[in-house]
């Protein structure tokens, strides 16, 4: 071994080293690409890349930072927070899917492209400008961020219309006369949106009053530009997502919308533990949340699809992901508020137990009881934040006015007097201590970064959020297994075997427990004992825990039964190999004119005759034909139509069992 130094190995070699002779050429991004140059000429469809590229990764960071910093800035604490919640999310989401139903079909890596996904950075940091104060139901509407918001959604369509119109430049510079209708519409779509947008603008003056009903505007645009994106991919085939990789864009959105519950988890044990140390019951409760998490993951990437399914269902099963992705986030979001509640309720039983230990038990007097209250009000350390500061403030005011009563206030004859069957005032202890157990809860609240209504009475206004909360989270739970439902069903292309019957009969039967667990909301005795109770989250854990064993253990189940019954079947693991090798070699032979730029290297790159070698290999060791075959390990089935490619012989051919004739090149109709 040698080293080389100016292109001369070591060792007192005199042989030169050939790359060191030549001369690089540096890539350059190119200024703009036609978006024809992905287009499948053989298939009639648009595929610029088998994969997400380094820019539209860098993209959904900004998606998960306006989550992130939304949910930060907005505690769900009645119906109209929740609303609020959910048309911001509506906002992103729909922006979102509008931008990647474009770019997996035509983005190419080009400065101009580069400049396009700056303007929509610049539109989601705007997003961001308008989330921190969104709230479409309050009273005190701010005009100036709602005009914002539609300055906002008037520059990301405008965006879309040149994109679309770009599209139909290529178009046209490649003769594809049949893409002019369906990006005309794609243009006026987007123009209209836009345009719907800027109207708006004038209802948002800073003199105008709020009106409800303008508000839904935003949604009901968005609503009918998505379906009709949606629409004329399905019309049009050749502008459809079969061969894009919409699929992994889908996913990879799942997996940041599972991931933004990662931060809320961090900042869920900050507020539990953060001051007092390690808590057995919250340890608990933080695991268990990051066992849902877990589980979400594995429900959602152990069935998700690896291979083409039906370009409509393909549609479907993307534009679904909408309920999907709000539904995780409820159930994520819920999953820390409602460990939260129950890091209140204790907190406020063990204020309500001192009390009821020093005053009525203990029948403490004077400085000994205001020392001793003190004590239980420093547990809580409300001083050493400021949101819990003022509230800290009135606490000492509260302990001041009790040590300057007179002495009987906890004698025996007067505090004999009350109990918990008494309906006026439920306590062990007298009603002169309200006013320090509404500021101490009130103290507790604004640590956790809860946001009430504090000239109400704060117990019934907390039990009130709790409500909300509980309500949504079993919502969506539901939401989510009814999804998941949806997308078992919509992925499916063989014969239903018992992982299809065991995985859609146990999603019912949990939606049903999940169902029963909303409709006892309507009890406030129960739904108080129920947010009480530590048993919510970890409940949540073990249904999905349950759905994850079960599709384990029946998807198990089938294959032992299909092994020994020498059925002929698909193998998922296999088309998922054969699909990614597709996808490469398509983007191999798309890349030949990049060939031209780079010089030897794509020459080098060829590996055709390899190719052929490998489609030979799987034509005889995946067709009947095979003498001699091994049930259960090839599929005795016909192979899958092959993708088109240059090569020095025809492609291989065999009759179709079922008698369908062969169409484009050996290809079968589906």
């Amino acid at each position: 071994m040698g080293f080389s130094v100016l292109g001369r190995k070591g060792h007192g070699s005199n042989e030169v080293n050939p790359d060191r002779l030549k001369r690089r050429k540096h890539h350059l991004v190119p200024w703009i690409e036609n978006p024809c140059k992905g287009a499948d000429v053989e298939e009639l469809v648009f595929h610029q890349r088998h994969e997400a590229n380094t820019v539209e990764l860098f993209f959904d960071l900004f998606f998960v930072a306006n989550l992130a910093t939304f949910t930060a800035y907005h505690s769900i604490t009645d119906d109209y927070t929740l609303y609020a919640y959910i048309g911001f999310f509506a906002v992103i989401w729909s922006t979102w899917f509008q931008i990647t139903l474009h770019d997996v079909r035509f983005a190419r890596d080009c400065v101009y492209e580069r400049f396009c996904k700056t303007m929509q950075m610049i539109a989601f940091v705007g997003f961001a400008l308008v989330g921190s104060k969104f709230n479409p139901s309050s009273k005190r509407g701010n005009n100036t961020n709602f005009r914002v918001l539609c300055y906002t959604l008037v520059l990301s369509r405008a965006l879309f219309t040149v994109q679309y119109s770009v599209v139909l430049v290529g178009s046209l510079m490649k003769n594809y006369n049949e893409l002019i209708l369906p990006l005309c519409l794609n243009i006026a779509l987007n123009a209209a949106a836009a345009a719907t947008f800027g109207a708006m603008t004038p209802a948002f003056a800073d003199e105008a009053s709020t009106h409800e009903l303008i508000y839904g505007v935003w949604w009901i645009v968005m609503f009918v530009e998505a379906a009709g994106t949606i629409a004329i991919a399905s019309c049009w085939r050749t502008l459809s997502f079969k061969k894009t990789h919409l699929v992994e864009r889908m996913a990879l959105l799942t997996l940041i919308v599972i991931g933004e519950g990662a931060i809320g988890v961090t900042k869920t044990i900050a507020r539990m533990m953060g001051k007092y140390g390690l808590d057995p019951e919250g340890t608990m409760l933080v695991v268990t949340i990051i066992l849902i998490l877990v589980f979400l993951w594995m429900l959602y990437f152990d069935n998700h699809p690896h291979y083409h399914y039906g370009t409509i269902r393909q549609q479907f099963w993307s534009a679904l992901h909408f309920p999907f992705h709000l539904a995780i986030v409820g159930v994520v979001e819920g999953s820390q508020q409602i460990a939260l509640a129950r890091y209140v309720f204790k907190s406020t039983a063990k204020l309500m137990g001192d009390i009821e230990l020093y005053c009525t038990h203990r029948q403490l007097e004077g400085v000994d009881l205001i020392n001793a209250l003190n004590k239980s009000v420093d547990y809580f350390q409300l001083d050493t934040k400021i949101e819990s500061l003022l509230e800290w403030h009135m606490i000492q005011e509260d302990l001041r006015v009790l040590a300057e009563r007179e002495v009987g206030l906890c004698s025996r004859e007067k505090t004999s007097q009350f109990s918990k069957a008494n309906e006026a005032w439920p306590f062990n202890y007298p009603p002169e201590f309200e006013s320090l157990t509404q500021h101490t809860y009130g103290g507790i609240y604004a640590s956790l970064g809860i946001k009430l209504d504090w000239q109400k009475n704060i117990a019934s206004v907390a039990i009130s959020a709790f409500r909300t909360t509980y309500i949504y989270y079993w919502s969506a739970m539901l939401v989510m297994l009814a999804c998941m439902m949806v997308f078992l069903y919509l992925i499916r292309r063989n014969r239903m075997d018992v992982f299809d019957w065991v995985s859609q009969i146990m999603r019912a039967l949990l939606f049903g427990l999940a169902a029963i667990m909303l409709i006892l909301a309507r009890s406030d005795a129960t739904l108080t004992r129920l947010l009480e109770s530590p048993a919510l989250v970890p409940l949540v854990a073990i249904m999905l825990f349950l759905l994850v064993l079960s599709d384990r253990m029946s998807k198990s189940f089938s294959n032992w039964r299909l092994k020994r019954s020498g059925w002929e079947f698909v193998d998922d693991e296999e088309e998922e190999d054969e699909h990614h090798g597709h996808q490469q070699l398509h983007d191999h032979d798309s890349g030949k004119e990049h060939g031209n730029e780079h010089g030897e290297q794509a020459e080098e790159e060829k590996h055709e005759p390899h190719v052929m070698s490998h489609e030979m290999t799987t034509f005889y060791t995946n067709t009947r034909y095979n003498p001699v075959p091994e049930i259960g390990v090839f599929p005795q089935t016909p192979p899958t139509p092959m993708a088109h490619y240059d090569s020095p012989m025809p492609q291989l051919r065999q009759p179709h069992r079922d008698g369908h004739v062969p169409v484009d090149g050996g290809r079968y109709e589906s």
